[in-house]
């Protein structure tokens, strides 16, 4: 992996624009705030989030604690723990998954992005 210079995206607000933003590319409905909001407040209580599968109904979420990488399905109700599928055990750091699974995802964390240089590289 190449070392990156500067500072990794840390803007909040264009974080949550981008979120909203790929939601209502494919899923329809209103509710993409509530959604974006909800993936965001799980971000933010220690999980952190990696990307969208390529059906954006689930998000792919790295628990810093339990060294699991999890795929937990999210609604306008929130996110569903309970039906999540845990892909990966024991990482320390979720950035070399990413860069072999970025191609099956519909959207990477800007931070996952810089990390791994997939801005570079053009979509996701």
């Amino acid at each position: 992996m190449e070392t990156r210079r500067g500072e990794p995206p840390s803007d909040p607000t264009a974080l949550f624009r981008a979120i909203v933003s790929k939601l209502r590319e494919t899923r329809g409905g209103v509710h993409q705030h509530r959604m974006a909001q909800a993936l965001l407040q799980r971000d933010a209580n220690g999980s952190r989030l990696v990307g969208l599968d390529e059906a954006t109904e689930r998000a792919v979420f790295f628990n810093p604690a339990s060294r699991t990488l999890e795929l937990i399905p999210f609604d306008r109700e929130g996110t569903h723990e309970e039906r999540a599928e845990v892909l990966s055990r024991r990482l320390s750091d979720p950035s070399s998954w990413v860069e072999a699974n970025a191609a099956g995802l519909s959207w990477v964390h800007p931070h996952f992005r810089w990390v791994c240089g997939l801005d570079d590289a053009g979509p996701p």
